[in-house]
């Protein structure tokens, strides 16, 4: 279950579901096993009460739902830097203004990946307030959403993906880039898939197989810009313009968005753990080294890296 549709950031989950299932002994396809929800909160929850056993979803819902006593386990990347920025408009052009009452600032629900994007951001560019201090903060759940509304007027600051800003940057007035995630954020962790404790104990092997999916796909996209953009048009709705999408090809080289070794280290584990906790997300300690299944991120990055015998 996906926390929302798939930006061209966050393909290679679909890709490696459609292209890679058969080569590791599995029946999968996107059609029939991946199901696609509006927000990150809303796949949490509709996760617990609907058969599915994988949650791909923003790290932040992830340690709530631990926080709320949901024994869940990343144990497989999803996007683990991704092309985030703080976006402002009107004459909003430092973070300072977003915690100004005229400053209408659009972003997403504790939990969501905006709302943990927005203070990893403000953070990392030396702001000591986070986004419970926002004056005139705007909830749009999604950052598709979040865009149109900054293109059309309603925003002066909002956090959306850098292809976002491309496209619709030439709308707006007096747009400005205030900071990006990529290079105010190293360490960060946006998405992640995870899956109840249990059910990893007694699939582990599965679950290696399945995350090798998506560990092959990101190699194979990572290497060659025109498979690359022919997946975004397949998998994403409304694909970025070819020069955003070389941008964000070339980020993708620079950064680590996409890791063969699975990345999730406890450095970046416990970053986000830092970051949930200033956000509001978890109001107790939490163990980095409880949080990821590292058992099942080894033999699934094994496995990636076994050559096919199809």
């Amino acid at each position: 279950m996906l926390g929302s549709p798939p930006q061209a950031s966050q393909i290679p989950l679909v890709y490696g579901v459609d292209h890679y299932g058969g080569d590791l002994g599995l029946n999968l396809s996107v059609e029939q096993n991946v199901t696609i929800t509006d927000t990150h909160t809303d796949a949490v929850k509709t996760s617990s009460d609907a058969d599915a056993e994988v949650l791909a979803t923003s790290f932040s819902a992830i340690l709530d739902a631990r926080k709320r006593g949901e024994d869940l386990k990343v144990f497989c990347p999803y996007v683990s830097m991704d092309d985030f920025v703080l976006a402002g408009a009107n004459g909003v052009n430092t973070a300072g203004q977003l915690f100004e009452t005229s400053t209408r600032v659009g972003i997403d629900s504790p939990g969501g990946a905006g709302a943990i994007v927005l203070n990893a951001l403000l953070s990392g560019i030396g702001e000591p307030r986070d986004v419970h201090e926002i004056p005139n903060p705007k909830i749009i759940e999604s950052s598709s959403a979040r865009t149109e509304a900054w293109a059309t007027g309603q925003l002066d600051a909002t956090v959306i993906h850098d292809t976002q800003y491309d496209a619709a940057h030439s709308t707006v007035n007096r747009p400005v880039l205030i900071a990006t995630l990529y290079e105010n954020s190293p360490g960060f962790v946006k998405v992640a898939q995870a899956a109840e404790a249990d059910w990893l104990a007694q699939n582990r092997e599965l679950a290696a197989q399945y995350c090798a999916t998506t560990l092959r796909a990101m190699k194979e996209l990572k290497s060659d810009f025109a498979v690359f953009r022919a997946a975004v048009g397949a998998y994403v709705e409304e694909p970025p313009s070819d020069q955003s999408l070389r941008e964000l090809y070339d980020l993708i080289q620079k950064y680590p968005f996409w890791t063969a070794d699975g990345g999730l280290s406890d450095e970046s584990v416990e970053f986000m753990i830092d970051i949930a906790t200033e956000s509001g997300v978890l109001t107790r300690p939490m163990n980095a080294a409880d949080v990821v299944d590292r058992e099942t991120l080894r033999r699934a990055v094994e496995l990636a890296n076994t050559p096919s015998t199809g």
